[in-house]
């Protein structure tokens, strides 16, 4: 959880840079969820080699299935491996995942922001 606060206080700290890219960015994920552009900085973090010291600590494939409210079927679901190479993070339902979490769009971006005790 480190790695993502560490990432979304980057990404505060470069809003007025990040303004200029987030139409491209939104016009490729085509979601207008909160939580894809989270999972794109993860992504981002994990394909940097960021990660590496990560893996043999969590060990662990998670699954997170993203709703737009409560009760409602997932909207976006993602898979971060942690448990291989530099670690992943990518769009998709993994095929072996040690734990899965669903939540709502806003829950997980507070989860993330460190408003929202998981």
């Amino acid at each position: 959880m480190a790695t993502v606060m560490t990432n979304i206080e980057a990404k505060e700290q470069k809003k007025a840079a990040a303004a200029a890219a987030k139409p491209v960015a939104a016009a490729a994920s085509g979601s207008g969820m909160k939580s894809e552009g989270i999972f794109n900085m993860m992504s981002a973090y994990l394909d940097g080699g960021h990660g590496k010291a990560l893996i043999p600590k969590v060990d662990s494939i998670f699954a997170f299935q993203i709703t737009t409210k409560k009760g409602a079927k997932p909207s976006l679901v993602y898979e971060i491996d942690l448990k291989n190479g530099q670690g992943l993070c990518k769009s998709g339902k993994p095929a072996n995942a040690d734990a899965t979490f669903t939540m709502t769009d806003n829950d997980f971006e507070a989860v993330c922001l460190g408003k929202l005790n998981p």
